[in-house]
């Protein structure tokens, strides 16, 4: 008989964090591998299923992570076809049983809360019940302060996520990245 392959999803399900470690269903201390992809819109070549798979089948990826653009021809201005982008990773994500890092791809997130609040509560909607998805919600903030532009953003947006989604991991960006 032919042993089953276990996706890394499979195997080790909803991530979260215990202490100073991110952990698995068992408690158990894990690492991803894997890949993030350019910008979405300046290379969207990548956005889709038979690279996510081939990263996933040729470099053992465990996770993808979507570099989803907000400003100059991004989300913010063409939000559509963004989130066309966004949906076809993670529905691959999650039918290749790999993890999969939504990004809020912005130096200046907390100039576009609204939006970004109402892409992270379109995604919770969505997939929120899935273990694979985990929640990056601002990439790389410029040096600005935690205390008065950094964490005011990342309570409403993480505030919006949790009223959906209590479970999944959330990233947020430090102003010394």
């Amino acid at each position: 008989l032919e042993k089953k392959k276990y996706s890394v999803v499979e195997l080790n399900g909803l991530l979260h964090v215990a202490g100073n470690q991110i952990v698995n269903k068992d408690n158990e201390p894990v690492a991803v591998k894997g890949m993030s992809l350019f910008w979405s819109q300046w290379i969207d070549k990548y956005y889709n299923y038979e690279c996510i798979k081939w990263l996933r089948d040729d470099w053992n990826c465990s996770v993808i992570r979507i570099a989803m653009a907000t400003g100059k021809d991004g989300y913010i201005m063409f939000p559509e076809e963004q989130m066309k982008k966004v949906n076809t990773v993670i529905d691959a994500c999650i039918e290749l049983g790999i993890y999969v890092i939504v990004d809020w791809h912005s130096h200046t997130a907390q100039n576009e809360t609204k939006a970004a609040t109402t892409f992270f509560r379109e995604i919770a909607s969505t997939y929120g019940y899935q273990p694979n998805i985990i929640y990056e919600i601002y990439n790389e903030p410029l040096k600005v302060s935690w205390s008065e532009v950094i964490k005011p953003y990342c309570d409403t947006v993480i505030s919006a996520i949790r009223k959906i989604d209590n479970d999944n991991l959330v990233i947020a960006g430090t102003p010394h990245w």
